[in-house]
């Protein structure tokens, strides 16, 4: 399968210079990129991945939840997400968009009032009618399904989108949604008709459990590979982007010194609680989604100043362009992966990210 590279990163923050006192001492298949509303970066410029292979379906439906009862949810998610973007009003999320991902879509709207061109960040959501169902066989709740989803907007790249449902009285609805990863592979899913094991965080029988897994990809994008000492997880774009950003900021920080002379750069990521959804795929493995929230944080040497001769959007939450101290960056990602089962050589495969920027600070 022929498949085209992510487009190359823009180092954040816009044009910079560092002023040190010399006398004290002076980061099925998609696309991706950072530090936008989701992981992608040119997205006219990918082509659409091909669809997530199904297994054969049964005579009749076993799922819980069937395609005519989840595609109307999908459309309604994409409904309000379109409605509260138009009105930057994250009340019109309710009742489907919950959790994360009206966190995350309200802390937007309060970025775009104060930087509007910002609001090009929102161009990107689920869109309304569902290319792929994973449905799941459980009868006892929450119940838990996912789809896949295109773009609603011009990038052509499907999303993965959580759903869940607390119990009988209460609606199917989304915490998140993660854009499909570029160069990956997709595992097998049973077809919708046939529905899926659903799986929880503690499940067994696979590579890592889903929570160790998570877990697992949080330390790498914290830590780098090193920290993947059985070399359990695969390489990813999100992953690659993310260090070669942390990696190109490093050096715009530290231009015409030594290395981390004038400042230093780490971003660490956690999981979020709460934020978790899986299915078995066809192989006996699973698909998982989760939260991570993660701080960048540039500390600057003492003596050192980071002055930026353009106002940009982390600038403006910050409230200054001069840094003597710190430099703070949050953000929110939701992410997916394909986890294999226990016996397999496969690697676990981070296959979706999305990101959003969450705040800004400095001093």
């Amino acid at each position: 399968m022929s498949l085209r590279p992510a487009a190359p990163l823009q180092v954040p923050g816009g044009p910079m210079s560092l002023r040190p006192v010399l006398a004290r001492r002076s980061l099925l298949a998609g696309a991706g990129a950072l530090l936008t509303g989701t992981v992608l970066a040119a997205c006219s410029e990918v082509a659409p991945p091909p669809p997530v292979p199904t297994g054969p379906s049964l005579a009749s439906p076993t799922p819980a939840a069937s395609t005519e009862q989840l595609a109307p949810v999908v459309a309604e998610i994409s409904a309000a997400v379109a409605a509260a973007d138009e009105a930057k009003d994250a009340g019109l999320l309710a009742p489907r968009v919950v959790g994360s991902a009206v966190e995350f879509r309200t802390r937007t709207y309060e970025i775009v009032a104060a930087f509007p061109d910002w609001s090009e960040q929102l161009a990107s959501y689920p869109g309304a009618e569902p290319m792929v169902l994973l449905t799941s066989t459980a009868t006892e709740f929450p119940r838990t399904a996912m789809a896949l989803v295109p773009d609603a907007g011009p990038s052509g790249i499907p999303f993965f989108l959580a759903l869940q449902q607390a119990d009988a009285q209460s609606p199917y609805t989304t915490w998140g949604w993660a854009q499909q990863a570029v160069d990956v592979e997709m595992p097998k899913v049973p077809a919708d008709s046939v529905g899926s094991e659903p799986v929880a965080p503690d499940a067994e029988g696979l590579k890592l459990t889903p929570a160790e897994a998570l877990s697992l990809y949080a330390a790498v994008l914290s830590s780098g590979d090193g920290v993947d000492a059985e070399d359990v997880l695969a390489e990813n774009p999100f992953q690659t982007q993310a260090h070669a950003q942390i990696q190109a900021e490093r050096t715009d920080l530290n231009k015409d010194v030594e290395r981390d002379q004038a400042a230093t750069i780490h971003e660490r990521y956690t999981v979020k609680d709460g934020d978790f959804a899986g299915l078995r795929t066809d192989d006996g493995g699973a698909v998982v989604m989760g939260t991570l929230l993660s701080t960048r944080t540039v500390k600057v040497k003492e003596g050192a100043t980071i002055s930026y001769t353009e106002d940009n959007v982390f600038t403006t939450l910050a409230g200054r362009t001069e840094f003597t101290e710190s430099y703070v960056r949050e953000y929110g990602s939701v992410v997916a992966l394909y986890i294999p089962p226990a016996d397999s050589d496969q690697q676990i495969q981070p296959i979706g990210a999305s990101r959003a920027l969450l705040g800004a600070s400095g001093s």
